[in-house]
């Protein structure tokens, strides 16, 4: 994803953080690693569903700035506001 948002942060510092994640977790019980992987597989699903909610409401957005207040087509829209939401590698 090209936008820096909260959530892309928060990804971004925990990819930064492996190395202590791992060292962390050296040691730990397995059926504590498998319910970590579980909830972080669980996440990763919550922020892919947030992100598409929040692009479908920006395509919304720019759809409706498109039809009743410019001329620019909704994709000019949506990079006009630095948007991505129109993106194809869904």
């Amino acid at each position: 994803m090209s936008d820096y948002t909260p959530n892309n942060r928060i990804l971004v510092e925990i990819i930064a953080n492996r190395k202590w994640m791992a060292a962390m977790m050296d040691g730990m019980p397995m059926e504590c690693l498998t319910d970590c992987a579980e909830e972080i597989t669980s996440l990763r699903s919550w922020l892919k569903t947030r992100t598409d909610e929040r692009d479908e409401a920006r395509r919304e957005v720019c759809r409706r700035q498109h039809k009743y207040v410019t001329f620019a087509t909704a994709n000019a829209e949506a990079e006009s506001l630095g948007w991505d939401c129109f993106r194809e590698d869904k």
